[in-house]
């Protein structure tokens, strides 16, 4: 039912523009929400359908859409031309995330950072702001036979500013993988890296992300200590290939600095390429590739699918990892060695 509420108006010129009005194509705009900011950040996809029975012209505006983890965001078409829609045909155009100073629609807007977020634990009341963590080496347990043991990685980014114009771009970011040696009867961690960084990240066009930094890498040992600084530039470049897949590229080139590394620069060398395939909610295989122009090189490998694509109505993903090369562990730098694993992943 159409309501048109107008003074002075006649029933026939009333009816005539209701006429006029339901003649009009209609234009139907769905967005497929994305998991979470993080995926945002690859992109979004959005349908526009012609529900009418004219061809219609589409003008792709900015929008709103809310995360399967309930944050909303603010988006914006990459390529804002306009599109003619056949009768009962759809146009699937591609969106990114509006930046932080231009986030409004329409007008500019403030920045409102997030509060903080307070959880009721058995421990008493525990807060962060829990919205400013973001994935940032994938987070896993994966278990192999034999001496390949156990392999456990905790992996995380922070953003410290929020609101704070180009220091947003800022992240703080800690990783720990620990090697577990359960194959033997004591089950000891034989070996744990440490690996905090300091870098600036920026979107520089819709597909490609860059960074550059700080990385420490360490054993965390007294005696026998091994550890290394490394400044380092990085990029990912992804490109959709449809119905949700994308692959990625991903080189990165570092510099020792300081000293403390003994002679591990000829094993790790100065370059790594990485590359992947994978489709949201769906299957992602990625590699990296270590030194590829040196004769110490290392690959590691990475498969993943999540479980609540197999009805198990769960958060993880079942995970497979492979390494082979010149040190999987810090410790291990001028040993060559080979391992496969099986486990899960809370993060990819």
């Amino acid at each position: 039912m159409l309501a048109i509420v107008a003074n002075g108006w006649q029933t026939g010129q009333m009816i005539a523009l209701a006429l006029l009005l339901a003649a009009q194509p209609q234009l139907r705009i769905v967005a497929e929400p994305p998991a979470s900011f993080a995926d945002a950040e690859e992109g979004v996809s959005v349908f526009v359908l012609n529900e009418g029975t004219d061809p219609a012209d589409a003008e792709p505006q900015a929008m709103e859409v809310v995360t399967a983890d309930r944050a909303t965001l603010r988006i914006e078409p990459v390529d804002a031309a306009r599109t003619r829609i056949a009768p009962g045909g759809f146009a699937k155009l591609r969106y990114r995330i509006v930046p932080v100073q231009q986030a409004a629609i329409g007008t500019p807007a403030e920045s409102t950072p997030a509060g903080e977020t307070q959880v009721a634990t058995a421990q008493g009341n525990r807060a962060g702001f829990l919205d400013r963590f973001e994935p940032h080496e994938p987070i896993y347990g994966a278990f192999g036979l034999g001496s390949d043991g156990a392999k456990l990685q905790v992996s995380l980014a922070f953003r410290p500013f929020d609101g704070a114009g180009v220091l947003d771009d800022v992240r703080l970011a800690w990783t720990q993988t620990m090697f577990w040696a359960i194959d033997r009867s004591s089950g000891p961690f034989r070996s744990t890296n440490y690996s905090p960084e300091v870098y600036y990240q920026r979107r520089v066009t819709d597909r490609i992300v860059a960074a550059g930094g700080y990385a420490h890498d360490s054993n965390g040992r007294d005696a026998g200590s091994i550890d290394v600084n490394r400044l380092f530039v990085s990029a990912s470049y992804a490109l959709p290939i449809g119905d949700g897949w994308q692959v990625e590229a991903t080189p990165k080139l570092w510099s020792y600095v300081g000293t403390g590394y003994r002679d591990l620069d000829r094993y790790w060398g100065n370059v790594s390429l990485g590359a992947a395939i994978g489709q949201v909610d769906g299957l992602r295989i990625a590699a990296s590739l270590r030194n590829p122009t040196g004769r110490r090189r290392a690959g590691e490998l990475f498969a993943s699918y999540p479980l609540a694509r197999l009805g198990a109505g769960t958060g993880f993903y079942v995970f497979g990892q492979a390494f082979s090369g010149y040190g999987e562990a810090i410790d291990d730098y001028a040993l060559r060695s080979s391992s496969a694993r099986l486990g899960i992943a809370f993060t990819r």
